[in-house]
């Protein structure tokens, strides 16, 4: 008696092992895009943050010069702040109408400081 064995399918341990490989490879292009995702969605909010602060700093050289200019900033989350003036005039007998004035950007949320000077017009009396 010649018995043969047809093998008609794949086995039960083939299975697994090829449901096991795929299950890595799925579980590793998941993690792939999540973390891409997550990049995406950090570097748009590091792209608003940097439109902010851009906006705060225009908006600081802006106020003294035009007055009627309305804040441009929709949040308040920086603040800005004159110092102090930064150059006397030499000479008294000339009137200076323009002088250098230092400012700061503050965002006390995230711990931002940045300092800047501006020209403003000095008020003189007539």
């Amino acid at each position: 008696m010649n018995r043969q064995h047809l093998q008609a399918g794949f086995t039960l341990l083939e299975v697994i092992v090829a449901l096991t490989i795929t299950g890595f490879v799925l579980g590793s292009l998941f993690s792939l895009l999540g973390g891409s995702k997550q990049l995406s969605w950090r570097s748009e909010a590091s792209l608003i943050e940097a439109t902010r602060l851009r906006a705060a700093t225009n908006f600081a050289l802006l106020e003294d010069e035009y007055f009627d200019v309305e804040p441009i900033l929709e949040d308040d989350s920086y603040e800005i702040r004159s110092i102090d003036i930064l150059e006397e005039p030499d000479r008294k007998t000339q009137a200076s109408t323009f002088t250098l004035e230092e400012y700061e950007i503050l965002n006390s949320d995230r711990g931002i400081i940045i300092t800047g000077s501006r020209w403003i017009q000095l008020e003189l009396p007539r």
